[in-house]
């Protein structure tokens, strides 16, 4: 009951503006979040290049409101791609089809992603649509092969596997060739489309994630449940996959410590780095997930502790 009201609260407008005003709630938000600004983002993401670990970024914002907006974050990222070009930094882009206007204006959307493939293809960059609340899994799906028949073979998304259908697209993209990154889910889905129980999602993750070893190029596994990272592991070594033929995907400021051991034990690892101002939903979304994070938020509210 928590977790849903938690991800019921990402969409409130004033629950974010109260937010963005506290004094008490910023310092914990930049647990999770790298900055306000590209440069905070490049910074983390130098950091995180540095200790052996890829990155992906993400400048933070959905489900907006004015087409404006969709050119606004296209050209945000745009400079995210030139900055890492020059800098050669490890890492590739994670946007959100809504941010481009996905549920406005289609045709400009597809578009923008198309830009957005061939100025990544140019850097070497990957670029992954970011999987958001169930009514636009199947246009982000779309978006991914509308890219591939253009050549932007680039671009992957975002796979959760709470959702009923996501067999299916998951076998729908390895057939296309399309990078997945799979993760369990992060919105409040209604019972009729999505595993609600937690028994439900991980054996739904771990069916998928056998399938994607079995079949894809180069699996992305998005998990910070110690379980299943050792499962894909055991099945990895099992199907005979080196470790450079796939690799962990893990959350900035998340389970640190298991990011590291990753690394130093030859597995392929990308961290999700997240900047921007509208972080709010975001932000939501991660105390959702795991009660440790809820539980430090409450503790640096009524403690003062903002460690």
């Amino acid at each position: 009951m928590l977790r849903w009201m938690l991800l019921r609260a990402a969409g409130d407008e004033r629950l974010a503006r109260w937010a963005a005003a506290s004094p008490t709630v910023r310092p914990v938000v930049d647990r999770y979040i790298a900055g306000d600004t590209l440069g905070a983002g490049l910074k983390a993401a130098r950091g995180l290049a540095d200790a052996g670990m890829a990155v992906t970024l993400d400048h933070v914002g959905e489900y907006i409101t004015d087409a404006s907006q969709a050119d606004e974050a296209a050209q945000v990222y745009r400079e995210v791609l030139s900055q890492v070009a020059a800098e050669d930094l490890p890492a590739g882009i994670s946007v959100k089809p809504t941010q481009l206007g996905l549920l406005l204006e289609r045709d400009r959307c597809e578009k923008l992603v198309a830009d957005l493939a061939q100025r990544a293809a140019d850097a070497a960059v990957h670029v992954t649509l970011d999987m958001e609340d169930h009514p636009v899994t199947e246009a982000t799906v779309a978006l991914v092969e509308q890219a591939h028949a253009a050549g932007a073979t680039n671009v992957g998304c975002a796979i959760q596997a709470a959702l009923h259908r996501t067999p299916d697209d998951v076998r729908r993209l390895t057939r296309l060739g399309a990078s997945i990154r799979l993760c369990k889910g992060a919105y409040a889905e209604p019972v009729h489309v999505a595993w609600q129980r937690r028994v439900e999602v991980d054996r739904a993750y771990l069916e998928a994630a056998r399938h994607l070893l079995r079949e894809a190029d180069y699996p992305r596994f998005a998990t910070h449940d110690h379980r299943l990272v050792a499962a894909i592991k055991r099945e990895a070594a099992h199907l005979g996959r080196p470790r450079d033929s796939y690799e962990f995907q893990m959350l900035f400021g998340v389970r640190a410590d298991m990011q590291r051991a990753l690394v130093a034990d030859g597995y392929r690892l990308c961290v999700y780095v997240p900047f921007g101002t509208e972080w709010f939903p975001y932000f939501t979304r991660r105390l959702a997930e795991r009660p440790a994070n809820l539980a430090f938020f409450l503790r640096a509210l009524t403690s003062g502790d903002q460690r």
